[in-house]
């Protein structure tokens, strides 16, 4: 059986309003003007995007820059804390080697070290002392001895354990201020000189305002710590350790003279 498909039925013819707009257009919009039209937003699209890749890639590049960056700053920072490190540990080996360290070896030791040349921007390093409170008059009156008349530890009162900062180079200008002050009495300090004392390492403290500290550019401050053992005794368990503590040496850091010294002539 044949079965007949239906003739396509014929496009209706357009509207005669809307032959009426294709012929005005085509009256008022050549052909060439279309194409012109055409030509111009393709080279604003090709235009927009070209400007979308160049601005993509300068974020990258301008992205990988400040990376590299932060990475060399970070290392010179890193870097710069452990030689700072190394000297306290080397100063802790004085003790270790001669017993009981003067105030004119510490100065000499210190002074052979140049350290604002080696390392500029530091405070300064220097030695605080563990004391005993059964200890503490007998030490103020040996300090007064070497020429110290006004020497006290402070801040004054009653504990049962007293540090003291008694040598501290160079000891001039802002650094006269930290002599005699108990650091062990201030807990962000003591949790640090805690720590080093127990884990005999090198530690940094948190963020404190430095004793040297005056009325006029006040800067934000820490102090690294490494102890100092009397010579031969134990030291292998934590117990040895507190019992062996002599004292601690240290370096205060105010932080934007540090953070200059070590970054030098970068422009941060």
């Amino acid at each position: 059986m044949n079965t007949k498909k239906p003739a396509p039925q014929p496009t209706p013819p357009p509207s005669p309003q809307l032959s009426r707009l294709m012929a005005l257009l085509h009256g008022i919009f050549p052909r060439h003007v279309w194409l012109a039209w055409g030509m111009l937003m393709a080279s604003l699209i090709i235009t927009a995007l070209t400007a979308l890749y160049v601005k993509t890639s300068a974020e990258n590049l301008a992205q990988h820059e400040f990376d590299f960056i932060c990475n060399e700053i970070q290392l010179n920072i890193e870097n710069r804390l452990a030689a700072s490190a190394q000297l306290l540990y080397s100063g802790a080996g004085l003790f270790d080697a001669s017993g009981a360290v003067t105030r004119t070896q510490w100065k000499d030791y210190t002074g052979h070290l140049q350290i604002e040349k080696q390392l500029p921007g530091i405070q300064g390093v220097g030695f605080a002392l563990l004391i005993p409170s059964e200890q503490l008059a007998q030490h103020t009156q040996s300090i007064r001895s070497e020429g110290f008349p006004d020497y006290s530890v402070n801040p004054a009162g009653e504990r049962s354990i007293y540090s003291s900062i008694i040598y501290l180079e160079p000891f001039t200008g802002r650094n006269l201020r930290a002599f005699g002050y108990d650091m062990f009495s201030e807990p962000i300090r003591r949790a640090a000189m805690e720590q080093a004392r127990d884990q005999n390492t090198a530690v940094l403290s948190g963020k404190v305002t430095l004793v040297q500290e005056t009325d006029q550019d006040v800067q934000a401050g820490t102090l690294m710590y490494v102890p100092a053992y009397r010579p031969g005794w134990p030291i292998d368990t934590v117990e040895q350790r507190r019992a062996a503590l002599v004292g601690w040496v240290y370096s205060p850091y105010r932080m934007t003279d540090m953070m200059s010294g070590t970054l030098g002539s970068w422009d941060v």
